[in-house]
């Protein structure tokens, strides 16, 4: 699973931060796990609530332990001396308690140099989220990532709690305490089978009620076969849904909401340099970090041939430098033959290697998305080229901009929309009638 994201459009005001770290090494960041996969629900699709009987399963307790947090915590300061980021997730990563995170604040300014940089990014479901925990993310100014899949009837689908239960009500209500208390935070959706065919209703829910920052992340898990499970989107389902969150976008949001894949197109044109590693030309610099200090290449390759080293028992500035590094790289940089002379590529650069169909470094592998790009990136660029100009000459952009002359306006066919009457079904999807539910607002 992806981490919170501080979002490149809204964020385009501030200066710019450049990563300077020693010598060799790139510039990286790490996502910790400080209950490695345990958690309180029992999602459907979740790739990591295995991990703990796959790689630990002597152990009963898989904790992180204050001499793991506060080595990793001055390792990691010492590797990247200018800007920080931990990134802590799950399993639930709130499961290991305030008085951890609160320690590990404490590490943290122990431990960095005058005027280095460091930030707090929290991926949590949102169920255990109560005032206090508010008052310690807004103490220490976390950004909060809440896992929600869209409105009640599609994000409990999958997303049930242990007694098959479900979540929305209980995630929701995380959110508006942390709306409550002024804590940073977005949204992170995934895309399966579910709600893969309501991206309009599920975009206008989160955005007409406030939530400005939204990552769509599409579902690929395989069977043993290695054929996608049934609750897997399709590439075609992809590339349909982001088409249709970029045309409500653009016609009303441009400048005011973000979403993961348009700002990462966005900095591409206008910093010819992908924002997110699964779209970069190398990745390999978004590692994770078990609860005992086992330092893996990727979330999406937390497997034993994929284990760096651990940084409890040899430093992490040498994990990585390690050859394995470069070897998971190649996954990436030996692109499938079917990448090379695609006029997307500078987009997507092949993609996630999760995502490539099979995984490894077969030339005829294809990415399980890639029809679904293309459909995105030959509807989105023209209008996302238009902004990205706008943007180097200093204009931010505005809702409602209109795309070339060749392309169906997204403004114009939305304004021909009929406007729902008060008895009609909300066009949000919460299922209430218009006069219950946004008509109020």
């Amino acid at each position: 699973m992806y981490p919170p994201r501080r979002h490149f459009l809204l964020h385009l005001r501030r200066p710019l931060c450049y990563l300077l770290v020693v010598a060799e090494i790139r510039p990286f960041n790490i996502m910790a796990k400080p209950v490695s996969g345990l958690c309180n629900l029992d999602c459907t699709y979740c790739y990591y609530t295995a991990k703990p009987r796959e790689l630990y399963g002597q152990v009963s307790r898989p904790w992180m332990t204050e001499e793991v947090l506060e080595s990793y915590t001055r390792q990691y300061l010492s590797a990247m001396p200018v800007r920080t980021e931990f990134g802590w997730q799950g399993g639930e990563p709130l499961l290991r308690g305030k008085d951890f995170f609160r320690k590990a604040v404490a590490f943290q300014k122990q431990f960095a140099r005058p005027g280095q940089v460091v930030g707090n990014a929290m991926q949590t479901n949102g169920v255990l989220i109560d005032d206090e925990w508010c008052e310690m993310f807004a103490e220490y100014n976390f950004l909060v990532g809440i896992s929600l899949d869209g409105p009640p009837q599609w994000h409990d689908a999958f997303r049930r709690d242990r007694t098959g239960g479900p979540t929305f009500h209980r995630a929701w209500a995380g959110l508006e305490l942390l709306r409550k208390h002024h804590v940073e935070f977005n949204v992170l959706a995934t895309l399966n089978s579910a709600n893969i065919a309501h991206a309009g209703d599920i975009y206008r829910y989160f955005v007409n009620r406030g939530i400005c920052y939204v990552q769509f992340i599409p579902i690929i898990e395989r069977d043993a076969a290695s054929r996608p499970i049934g609750y897997s989107c399709t590439a075609e389902q992809f590339g349909r849904f982001m088409i249709e969150v970029f045309d409500q976008w653009l016609a009303r949001d441009a400048g005011r909401v973000s979403e993961r894949l348009i700002d990462n197109v966005l900095h591409q044109l206008v910093y010819d340099s992908s924002s997110l590693c699964c779209y970069s030309p190398r990745c390999a610099n978004a590692h994770v970090l078990e609860f005992n200090g086992d330092l893996y290449a990727c979330d999406h390759f937390v497997y034993r041939q994929w284990l760096i080293g651990n940084i409890m028992h040899e430093p992490l500035e040498e994990l990585l430098l390690q050859a394995r590094l470069a070897e998971f790289a190649a996954l990436k940089t030996e692109l499938p033959s079917a990448c090379r002379d695609c006029e997307f590529l500078r987009f997507c650069n092949g993609g996630c290697p999760k995502h490539h169909m099979p995984i490894g470094m077969d030339p005829a592998r294809t990415n399980h998305f890639c029809k679904g790009y293309k459909m995105f990136f030959r509807h989105a660029l023209p209008g996302l080229e238009r902004i990205a100009e706008g943007l180097k000459r200093g204009e931010f952009p505005t809702a409602g901009q209109k795309r070339p002359a060749e392309a169906v306006s997204a403004a114009s066919a939305l304004d021909k929309r009929r406007i729902p009457g008060r008895n009609d079904s909300c066009p949000c999807g919460s299922g209430r009638k218009f006069k219950n539910c946004c008509y109020r607002r």
